[in-house]
Order: structure tokens, then C-alpha cells, then sequence
């Protein structure tokens, strides 16, 4: 086997010597290293790399080099830690493979063979210089599968991601609050993986799991194993045999549970209630909560082995504040479609619908996430189908019922849009919610870097 160079342009994220260690199993791997001045990958000797792994703290001192990325157009990049500098925020999402600055074996193993495999196929996407990244559009188009439709450039990091890690056979941890599609994301894994696709895909609500019949639901049971056992039952897990199994809400999970479930996970193998005889099966496991499993461990709630045996790769779904306005009208507007078409008795032409209505959404919180926009859609579909009109004031009174409190109910009110306290108040917020990460919050807002910063100046923000 011919032997693999790999170069790493390491920056503040300390990663090479960890990146070694994963690597030294493989003799066939020879790991090349720019720590010095003299030694980074602008000199004007050519470049002799198989793969690269950029830090992306690195880019605070090469990215205006243009001879360095000339130098590696071509090669596949793995990029290490966040990104929130320019080329790589830049990089179209179909180009970038991304490891978590804190990666491990498990993790690095995975990416490493399927960018190796893709650039074998010619499926790597070719690097830019820095003269191109300049010339990028700025727009990303709608991306659709099924009814899960989006358009912001979080949400295409993230699809992108789900697809990368949806071929391979890692355990993948899907985070995420109430109503942000985490089994739409489940499943673009599960589809995504070469041989499981064609498998089963148990969901499982982790939630809803009855204290008493956990043994009997995950492992199965044979028939007369308890009262009411009247046949064999296979259970989650081997119902789950070559598919996908996905456990929703795994932080509910309660904690002697885990410790079950944990066993079942590491061993590969089952024991039904009442039976005498272990069963081994074979499946992909997915997971998804919305509770901080990190804080849970702290506290003692849930097994710190456990996380680590389901989150080899970690993917979180944003908001549908972080998405931005464009990605909330964007979604509006294909529920109000998707429920014209069920609720109509017949084929009805969906209408234009008001500007008013696109400043509330627009404006609009939506603590639900996508599950409370589609609900507000469906009233709203509702309305025109009895009514045939969008008059404002009802439209409006029915749109903003059922609110909880009267933050979420103060946002129904009309917006005045020619107020700057307004939309300085909406910067400031998107600001604190991201860190003052401009990317990120540019991002959730739906703007360029450059127009935040822009407002930013103009709102008197930039010193914070």
C-alpha cells in the first residue's frame, strides 16, 4: 500500500500530536508538520500531500496568503475546530469536512476514510484560491428533501454534515430544542449510509418509555415470560436489526436505565425477558435530545459513558431564530401550502399572501420552532379557505391566540418598521444569543458579515 502524507497547518487548536497518536496504527500514514515560520506551506517548494488537516485558528495568519492556498488547490482539507474565519466560512458547504477541535480516534477515523474515498472518486470538491473566495455568491440556494425544505447557511452546514456522517458507521448525537426537525435529520442519516438505508427505522420516544415494560420494549420477551406475554415479542432493538435505530429524547432516559441499555450497546447483544439464549444484532444507532447531556453529567443524571458511547459525531440543529427571517418566511409559506392542499376539497391555487404577513413572521420569536410556524400556517390556511381574504385584524387576533405569556403574545403586535429601536434591539439580541460571534450572528440574521458590521457601527454596537 502506498504510503499517505498527511500535512497539518496547525494554529491555536493544539491537535497534532493527538492527531498522531490516532494515526499511529496505521503504518502506511506519515504525518508532516508546519509549526514554524519557515516551514508553512507558502514557501515555494511544491507542495507533496496526500490530505491536509487546517486548524482554523490558522487562518488569523495565512488567510490573505495567496501562494499558501494556491499551493493546495486540489488536495482534500480536513478542517479542525469552528471556523469562524473568512475562507472557511466561505467554503462552499458541499467542499468542507469538518473535525471538532476536541475530536477523537473514532471520529477522525471515520472522516479520515471518507474524504480519502471521495477524493479517490474524484467526489472531493477542488479548493479555491483566495482570489475566488472573493467571487463566491453570497446566496445559497433552497435545498429540499421531502417536506424539509431550507435555505440558510447553518442549515446547509448542517445537512451537509448529516450526509458526511450519514455514510459512515458512527453513532451520531443530534441536538436540538422542541420543534427544530430532529427526526427529519435522524432519518437524512439513516438514508444516507450505504447498507442501513435499506433497513428498518425504528424511532423510539424515549420519554414515553413505561418504567416496567423497558426490558420488554428494548430487548423483547418470549411468549409466557409474564402475565399478558401471549406471544414472542422482538423488541427496539432487534426490530432495529440492519436498519437505523433512533432513540428520541434520550436525556429522559432514566439512569438505571442507561446502565441496561449501555450493556446492550457495547456488547451488540440482547437478552430477552424469559428466554435463555443471547441474541446478537446489528444496527445504526441515532440519537437526539433537547436536554444539556453535559450539564446532566455533571449533575450526576446521566451516565458520562453512555454519552460517550452515542455522540462519536455530534449535530446540532439550529434555532429557527438562528436560521433567520428569509428561512422562517421560507417555511411559512410551504406550510400554509402543505395545509391549503389538505384541508381544500378541491385543487385551490395558493394565493399571494400579504406583506403585513411577512414583517410578523419576520419579527415573530416562534419558541416552538419549526412544529409552532407550521402550526400558525395551518390556522392561517384555515381562515382563507372559510373567509377567501386575509383581512389583517383577524388575521391577526387568530394567529396570535393560545400565546403562553405576554412576551410571545407583545411580538404579535404589528411591528414599526420605521422605528431603529426595533431593529437595533433585534442586532443587540442576536449578538448576546451567539456571544458576539459576528459569522454566527450574521447567520441567524440572515445577512452578510459585512452588513452586520454596518449596522453594528451604525447602532453604536461595535464596542461592545
Amino acid at each position: 500500500m502506498n504510503m499517505t502524507r498527511v500535512l497539518v497547518w496547525e494554529g491555536q487548536h493544539d491537535f497534532a500530536k493527538r492527531l498522531e497518536r490516532c494515526l499511529s496504527q496505521h503504518s502506511d500514514a506519515e504525518v508532516i508538520r508546519y509549526d514554524d515560520e519557515v516551514d508553512h506551506p507558502s514557501s515555494a517548494e511544491a507542495m507533496d500531500a496526500d490530505i491536509i488537516f487546517i486548524s482554523t485558528t490558522a487562518l488569523r495568519r495565512y488567510e490573505k496568503n495567496h501562494l499558501a492556498w494556491q499551493r493546495i488547490e486540489g488536495i482534500p482539507v480536513i478542517w479542525v475546530g469552528s471556523g469562524e474565519q473568512s475562507i472557511y466560512a466561505t467554503t462552499p458547504v458541499s467542499e468542507r469536512v469538518v473535525l471538532p477541535a476536541y475530536f477523537n480516534c473514532a471520529s477522525l477515523a471515520a472522516v479520515l476514510k471518507h474524504t480519502m474515498h471521495a477524493a479517490a472518486h474524484g467526489a472531493a470538491g477542488r479548493q479555491h484560491s483566495a482570489e475566488e473566495y472573493a467571487t463566491l455568491p453570497p446566496d445559497l440556494p433552497m435545498g429540499k428533501d421531502g417536506d424539509f425544505i431550507y435555505q440558510s447557511p447553518c442549515m446547509h452546514r448542517l445537512v451537509d454534515n448529516a450526509r458526511l456522517y450519514g455514510a459512515l458507521s458512527v453513532n451520531v448525537l443530534i441536538r436540538g430544542a422542541s420543534g427544530t426537525g430532529k427526526e427529519y435529520i435522524a432519518r437524512l442519516v439513516a438514508d444516507s449510509h450505504p447498507e442501513y438505508h435499506s433497513g428498518p427505522f425504528v424511532p423510539v420516544n424515549c420519554a414515553a418509555i413505561p418504567d416496567a415494560l423497558f426490558e420488554s420494549l428494548f430487548f423483547g420477551h418470549v411468549r409466557g415470560a409474564f402475565t399478558g406475554a401471549v406471544r414472542d415479542h422482538l423488541g427496539f432493538l432487534r426490530e432495529a436489526h440492519n436498519g437505523t435505530l433512533y432513540l428520541d429524547e434520550i436525556g429522559d432516559l432514566p439512569f438505571y436505565q442507561q446502565v441496561k441499555l449501555l450493556r446492550a450497546l457495547e456488547d451488540g447483544v440482547v437478552h430477552p425477558v424469559g428466554g435463555n439464549e443471547a441474541v446478537r444484532t446489528n444496527f445504526r444507532l441515532v440519537t437526539a435530545t433537547n436536554r444539556p447531556l453535559v450539564r446532566m453529567i455533571q449533575e450526576g443524571t446521566f451516565r458520562l459513558d453512555l454519552y460517550h458511547r452515542i455522540s462519536v459525531v455530534e449535530l446540532y440543529i439550529p434555532t429557527l431564530q438562528e436560521r433567520g427571517g428569509e428561512e422562517k418566511w421560507l417555511l411559512f409559506t410551504h406550510g400554509f401550502q402543505l395545509a391549503l392542499e389538505k384541508y381544500a376539497r378541491e385543487n385551490i391555487v395558493s394565493p399571494d399572501l400579504p406583506n403585513w404577513l411577512k414583517d410578523w413572521v419576520f419579527s415573530s420569536q416562534f419558541p416552538g420552532n419549526v412544529r409552532e410556524l407550521f402550526n400558525r400556517a395551518a390556522r392561517l390556511s384555515a381562515f382563507y379557505l372559510g373567509r377567501g381574504t386575509f383581512d389583517q385584524s383577524e388575521c391577526m387576533h387568530l394567529l396570535c391566540s393560545g400565546e403562553m405569556d405576554s412576551e410571545t403574545a407583545a411580538a404579535c403586535a404589528l411591528p414599526d418598521f420605521s422605528s431603529r429601536t426595533e431593529e437595533r434591539s433585534q442586532v443587540l439580541e442576536a449578538l448576546e444569543k451567539n456571544q458576539w460571534r459576528r459569522l454566527e450572528t450574521a447567520d441567524a440574521l440572515g445577512w452578510s458579515r459585512k452588513t452586520l458590521w454596518l449596522k453594528m457601527k451604525k447602532y453604536g454596537l461595535s464596542g461592545q
